[in-house]
């Protein structure tokens, strides 16, 4: 029997967060070149800013870097170093960037008033655009001091001493995300986690500031401002990131997951009709939806209260962070109802008998929507994920939301193999799983194949695959799937299981007997 556990995210780093390994990945996460938020982490319903632990970490962290900052302005101001002046800039807007998340939270936790009748969880959106704007400033103040250090490069006075702060900066900050890292683990905050494995890559970026010093050491100069402008650069990506983050927080812009789940764990529960509308944003740390319901004909008016009280509290127990939801009944559309009666009925032939009854209730989950569950061996138990492959084929929706799903270079595949040969053992697992057939290995890197009955089958599924935004290609009977080392269990692994289960159970069960030329 399968059971839901809570599995750790096999990509390193933060969750959503992934480097490549070796130099390229650690110079990858220096310029945040994969989408690494610089200090604006979600922290929406963070368990530790609800714990007097989390608080506390926070300014102890606060404390290591405040007094890492010190120590490397008096090092920077007897030695004239524009490369340690970058990285001690860096390390203060870390710092104060802290400062107005924690007044932010303060002022979340009092009570709503006569005048802000919301709260005041839009205090953190503030302290974003705050945030933002100081890293801006950073960015500019670093690249013109280097650029003017370029134009006329001095030696670095005092080499050992700069040698010293560089590396004071690296032990304050591996410090820092030593305890963040800890207490994260323990009390179960992503935020934390992600904080202190940020403050790992501010330490090894403290680091680069020996190059400078070794090039001064060595005769050149220039050096200096050139790694000022390396530093600058990657302030620059980070403040971008922030910016995007920010931006999407102020338009009130949710996970399309989010939406997802709200959409089918309200439409499962019973007397539901339809789930017409659905409005979701983040408020501070809490989630608040405003959903439209639809109720089937002859309903009293307390059942209607009963099923909007079902509404509400399967959402409050299965919607992590939701605190506040707002049900409304709407009826429905007769007319439009009238309209598609006739397509509808003639669309009945190719359902499965058992769902050709409109009274049978039907998971309107979309395919990405079911939680990942886990056998006794601690391994994703792919083919207990569904209750039903039928309304799994049902469901709609691309699994794979965004840009598509595409295989990645073999440059890529090559520096990191042991993370791409792992993906491979579990795609190969996973799809196995959930059609009974068999899975080949492409000679070419990037690819994981399915081999289908006849070509036949293999055409049909190319069609309905191509269109939930995972590329697949064919050779004669056999179809192939992206691979690479940065998939994700959760998601790209995922996607490509479960568009593989929809369309290979709906050809099997529904689709290869009929006449060809009704496919």
């Amino acid at each position: 029997m399968a059971r839901n556990l809570t599995r750790p995210s096999t990509s390193s780093g933060s969750p959503g967060h992934s480097h490549t390994g070796g130099p390229l990945g650690w110079l990858a996460a220096i310029f945040h070149l994969h989408g690494h938020e610089h200090k604006v982490h979600d922290l929406s319903g963070d368990p530790a800013f609800g714990t007097r632990e989390g608080i506390r970490t926070i300014w102890i962290a606060l404390g290591a870097l405040a007094l890492t900052t010190v120590l490397q302005i008096v090092i920077v101001a007897i030695s004239g170093s524009v490369a340690l002046l970058a990285d001690t800039v860096h390390n203060f807007g870390d710092m104060l960037n802290s400062i107005p998340l924690l007044i932010a939270f303060y002022l979340s936790r009092r009570v709503a008033t006569r005048r802000y009748t919301y709260g005041f969880g839009r205090a953190e959106d503030v302290a974003g655009v705050v945030i933002v704007l100081s890293i801006v400033f950073s960015a500019g103040y670093i690249l013109w001091e280097s650029f003017g250090k370029l134009l006329d490069p001095e030696p670095i006075a005092r080499l050992p001493w700069v040698a010293a702060a560089a590396v004071i900066g690296f032990l304050g900050n591996e410090a820092v995300a030593l305890f963040q890292i800890r207490t994260g683990n323990r009390i179960g905050s992503a935020s934390l986690v992600a904080d202190g494995l940020h403050a790992r890559i501010d330490g090894l970026t403290s680091l680069v500031v020996l190059v400078a010093v070794a090039g001064s050491a060595l005769g050149f100069p220039i050096v200096d401002p050139i790694v000022g402008l390396l530093i600058g650069v990657a302030i620059l990506f980070i403040a971008r990131d922030a910016t995007l983050r920010v931006w999407h927080r102020l338009m009130d812009a949710v996970d399309p997951q989010v939406v997802d789940q709200i959409e089918q764990y309200a439409s499962e529960v019973s007397g539901v009709e339809e789930v017409a509308s659905i409005r979701v944003r983040w408020l501070g740390h809490e989630l608040q939806s405003e959903i439209g319901i639809a109720l089937a004909d002859g309903r009293t008016l307390a059942e209607g209260q009963a099923i909007v009280s079902n509404v509400k509290r399967v959402l409050h127990e299965r919607v992590r962070h939701l605190s506040l939801v707002t049900v409304e009944i709407v009826a429905v559309d007769a007319a439009g109802s009238e309209a598609v009666a006739g397509p509808r009925t003639a669309a009945m032939g190719i359902l499965p008998p058992r769902y050709q009854d409109l009274n049978t209730r039907v998971s309107a989950a979309p395919m990405g929507a079911a939680a990942l569950q886990y056998d006794d061996k601690g391994e994703v138990a792919w083919d207990e994920m569904w209750t039903d492959y039928c309304e799994l084929a049902l469901a709609g929706g691309a699994p794979h939301r965004g840009t598509l799903l595409e295989p990645v270079h073999e440059e890529a595949i090559a520096a990191d193999p042991v993370k791409y040969e792992w993906v491979l053992k579990e795609l190969e697992r996973g799809i196995a799983q959930v059609t009974k057939l068999p899975v080949r290995r492409s000679p070419v890197p990037g690819w994981i194949g399915l081999e289908c009955t006849d070509e036949d089958m293999a055409i049909w599924l190319l069609r309905a695959i191509v269109v939930e935004n995972v590329t697949v290609r064919r050779e004669d009977n056999v179809l192939w799937f992206p691979a690479g080392p940065h998939f994700r269990l959760e998601r790209e692994i995922k996607n490509v299981v479960t568009v593989v289960a929809k369309t290979t159970h709906y050809w099997q069960e529904h689709i290869s007997g009929l006449p060809a030329g009704t496919r």
